[in-house]
């Protein structure tokens, strides 16, 4: 009985660091893109450290997506602009 609690309480460990480590990366990437950053830094960046599967790029909008420790549980970075720079960059997490 105590194997079983051990292996739960191990198995919860993981998923809590697996989610704190893409909340991380999300909330890091969304962090160096200021308003009035030029846009192409971003989706330069997202191509750069980011696998294109997980990388939506338009002309206004760039979402970045970051797997949790589930695979429905998804970390996004989305960085919005206008006439070039960036009007927004938000941290948003979908289960």
């Amino acid at each position: 009985m105590a194997g079983l609690v051990v292996l739960a309480a191990g198995g919860v460990a993981v998923v809590v660091a697996m989610e704190n480590r893409a909340a991380g990366k999300a909330m890091a990437f969304c962090d160096r893109f200021k308003p009035g950053t030029a846009f192409l830094e971003a989706g330069q960046a997202a191509r750069a450290e980011i696998d294109r599967q997980f990388v939506t790029l338009s002309d206004d909008e760039l979402t970045v997506s970051f797997y949790g420790a589930i695979p429905p549980s998804l970390h996004l970075c989305t960085v919005k602009a206008r006439d070039g720079k960036v009007t927004l960059a938000r941290y948003s997490h979908v289960d």
